[in-house]
């Protein structure tokens, strides 16, 4: 074992320095956090309410990063070829999409915690049937199962953090998602040396989902999470009348702001393993293209929430900076060049999410588990849909083309975010 460790403390480099400071950031942030939760007078205080969805989040990113490295590995042992190369994330963003319109309106009248629960279970169960597969339809219905738990889960967990804080909650939302970066970029790096020291599978990385769900599930169920808006509307009928027009509007196009947010993510960190293998010849580095990304966003994530107050400017120059570090990847060959900039890219991409959800929200506190399940659908459709003509595009024009095209969409999506964003606040 003390081979094993020095090995590991030798040759990784995020393990040797990133790593470590995120994990010690990371937890003295979250012990602080503790106590302030403990502090806040919350009407039926939720004691656990904090650690417990920071580890759910946390294992929604393991399983993401996870999958990241293992879905080359699976395309090829399961048989999908051509375009056929984003059908996996298809699969699994269609069932994130659809699942949260169903249950998260439910969840906004029958609690939060009941729902959260039942779909824990929906992803503990999914996983362990993804594990233990053996066919491409197996694996797709696995990974379907997983994107109802999946997203689910997300939506509720930072829907409840935006009903507890109120005002501050992009503030929480952003450290809670870097617990999200700490998940997806530990797990590749995970699955990469028990693949390359023990000859594990690329599936081990769902039985390590399953098993640690599983743990953490019971803490949720002892746990006190009666959660309750602590931003009400304050404004008559009449004047929100005068104003649906102008909501219907702007959630719109947050939804589409998150459809491209998410889709442009999902293409980027999917396809830094090929990437990296078929364009750069340098495989090797594949993982940690996808660790430095989610390293990178986890910091930034950490930083945004240190800040008091957020820029609403912060969200669209991000979106812009993204589109920079897409054309780079596109035009250079430097692997390590290259690998720069997909830290870069997870860097800019660290506020964009709690920068569209928290204006979204903002416009009707009391249906945040309805309005993240609106956000989600954008998320899923995106994360399905870009993925997948980005595939296509590849598979017929090259990857750096594909690259070029998609890297107008952030440009999109900062446009509407720069104009819009302090107007969502106003009207709220």
């Amino acid at each position: 074992m003390s081979v094993l460790i020095g090995l590991i403390y030798e040759n990784t480099f995020f393990i040797r320095y990133i790593f470590p400071v995120n994990c010690i950031f990371i937890f003295i942030s979250l012990i602080k956090y503790v106590i302030i939760v403990r502090m806040i007078n919350i009407k039926q205080k939720p004691k656990l309410l904090l650690p417990v969805f920071c580890t759910i989040i946390f294992l929604l990113g393991f399983h993401i990063g996870g999958l990241q490295l293992a879905l080359l590995r699976a395309i090829y042992e399961l048989g999908f070829e051509g375009g056929m190369i984003g059908l996996p994330i298809t699969i699994q963003f269609i069932s994130l999409s659809l699942t949260p319109l169903l249950f998260c309106p439910i969840a906004d009248r029958v609690g939060k915690k009941r729902v959260l629960s039942i779909f824990m279970v929906v992803f503990i169960i999914g996983s362990f049937v993804t594990f233990m597969q053996g066919s491409a339809i197996q694996f797709l219905i696995g990974l379907f199962i997983i994107g109802a738990g999946f997203s689910v889960c997300e939506c509720l967990v930072t829907a409840s953090i935006s009903d507890v804080f109120g005002e501050k909650d992009e503030k929480y939302i952003n450290f809670s998602q870097s617990f999200f970066c700490l998940g997806a970029l530990v797990s590749p790096l995970i699955l990469q040396m028990l693949m390359d020291v023990f000859g594990a599978s690329w599936r081990t990385t769902f039985l390590i989902c399953a098993i640690a769900m599983t743990l953490v599930l019971p803490v949720l169920l002892i746990s006190h999470t009666n959660i309750v808006a602590t931003t009400q509307i304050s404004t008559s009928p009449n004047k929100l009348d005068k104003k649906k027009t102008t909501n219907r509007f702007l959630l719109i196009g947050f939804i589409l702001c998150m459809f491209i947010y998410v889709g442009i993510e999902s293409g980027i960190s999917y396809f830094a393993d090929a990437i990296f293998t078929l364009q750069l010849n340098a495989q090797a580095l594949g993982a940690y293209a996808i660790s430095a990304f989610w390293a990178a966003m986890g910091i930034g994530r950490f930083i945004f929430g240190k800040i008091k107050k957020i820029p609403r400017r912060a969200t669209p120059i991000s979106l812009f900076a993204v589109t920079l570090a897409m054309v780079g990847i596109a035009f250079f060959r430097q692997e390590f060049v290259v690998l720069g900039l997909f830290a870069f890219a997870g860097f800019a991409s660290s506020c964009v999410w709690s920068g569209i959800i928290s204006p979204a929200v903002a416009l009707n506190p009391e249906a945040s588990g309805s309005i993240m399940s609106y956000l989600n659908l954008g998320a899923g459709v995106g994360g399905a849909l870009i993925p997948f003509v980005m595939g296509y595009v590849m598979d017929s024009f090259g990857m750096s083309s594909s690259f070029l095209i998609f890297a107008i969409f952030p440009v999109i999506a900062g446009v509407f975010m720069w104009r819009n964003s302090e107007r969502a606040a106003a009207e709220h």
